[in-house]
């Protein structure tokens, strides 16, 4: 799906539960229910916590192009919001380390952001 560059996200509107309602500037309107996402087997405890409704409801537009709680603990890019489809949750990876070895610091990633992009050198 080809957006324009100049669309932006409008209003984004809490309904009800874990769904909220995005107007972009285009016209264009998608409804999205969080709920499968949160609830997900397996779910980072970052974004199990906007489980409880009180803390999900407290999220904020960031310069009208994607939605972020608290600072970035759980972010959605602007494409997944304007299709209107949450990315399947990916199986968690098991990674083992050797003995001593240094894994590189990642910051958060907006959910449907490539992990690669993440990792900042050490």
């Amino acid at each position: 799906m080809r957006i324009p560059d100049d669309v932006r996200i409008k209003k984004a509107t809490y309904l009800g539960d874990y769904t909220i309602r995005f107007a972009f500037t285009d016209g264009h309107v998608s409804e999205i229910d969080f709920h499968p996402f949160l609830s997900a087997a397996g779910q980072n405890p970052m974004n199990s916590q906007y489980l409880d409704v009180t803390r999900f409801r407290t999220f904020k537009l960031h310069r009208n192009v994607d939605i972020l709680w608290d600072d970035r603990e759980m972010c959605f890019r602007f494409e997944t919001l304007y299709s209107g489809k949450l990315p399947k949750m990916p199986k968690p990876l098991h990674i083992r380390p050797h003995l001593g070895a240094r894994l590189p610091r990642a910051r958060a990633l907006c959910v449907g952001e490539r992990a690669s992009r993440a990792i900042e050198p050490m």
